[in-house]
């Protein structure tokens, strides 16, 4: 049937408002017609139409659009036209067979199921392109700062140079500590000789992180470090 009938047919049985927007749909279908568009998916019509005041694609999408779904598609009929947007042309077969689904609703989801596949895939292949990195198993949560994990462990790489990683060194060595009375508890705290604290709890063990070293597991382990320290200075000061 000819477009221009099926619309008399149609608004002989549809009210006022109803009228108007039959006539607006085939007037926009009568302009895609005279520029050669083959365009009419009713996400196209419905949206040069609703610019205009016309009905909503949600609208003709319902059961009370099937009489503007129905004239939408006696122009593709009659100019040769299609009711669905073309799909730009690709090289991807899958694709190529969500065309192929005719229910629109089954077609959307399927299109973002295969989307969130995409997605995905992208998101492997990156991981495989940084296959090397190195990841850092250390305890961050502050809860095992008192326990030794020598060799479980690879070093962060913080960018440090080697003579601020030996910076680091100093202000926790024994060396500093004995020249300066200095002591560390088992918080990692560092301690003046009368139990002053000097600096905070953490200061210690956070530096061990930064430089990849193993803490010292105990007050005893750190005053043993020290008394050894002390004893090799003193034998060199001999010397």
């Amino acid at each position: 049937m000819h477009p221009d009938e099926l619309l008399e047919q149609l608004k002989a049985n549809a009210n006022t408002r109803k009228q108007k927007n039959l006539d607006l749909i085939h007037a926009v279908c009568r302009e895609q017609y005279e520029r050669g568009s083959k365009d009419f998916s009713v996400a196209t019509i419905s949206r040069i139409a609703q610019e205009r005041g016309g009905p909503a694609t949600s609208t003709i999408h319902n059961k009370t659009g099937d009489d503007f779904k129905g004239l939408i598609k006696a122009w593709a009929t009659h100019t040769g036209g299609v009711t669905r947007k073309v799909r730009k042309a690709t090289n991807n077969p899958v694709w190529d067979v969500l065309d192929r689904i005719p229910d629109p609703a089954v077609r959307s989801v399927m299109g973002a199921v295969l989307a969130e596949n995409k997605k995905l895939r992208g998101e492997v292949n990156l991981l495989k392109q940084h296959a090397n990195i190195v990841i850092d198993y250390r305890d961050t949560s502050g809860e095992g700062a008192g326990s030794a994990r020598s060799g479980d462990y690879l070093p962060a790489d913080f960018g440090l140079t080697d003579s601020e990683k030996e910076a680091l060194r100093h202000a926790i060595s024994m060396k500093l500590f004995k020249e300066e009375g200095w002591k560390e508890d088992k918080h990692g705290r560092i301690l003046t000789e009368k139990g002053s604290p000097i600096f905070r709890i953490g200061f210690a063990t956070a530096i061990r992180k930064i430089l990849g070293e193993p803490q010292v597991s105990d007050a005893t382990d750190a005053s043993r470090r020290i008394g050894v320290a002390k004893g090799r200075f003193d034998a060199t000061d001999v010397e």
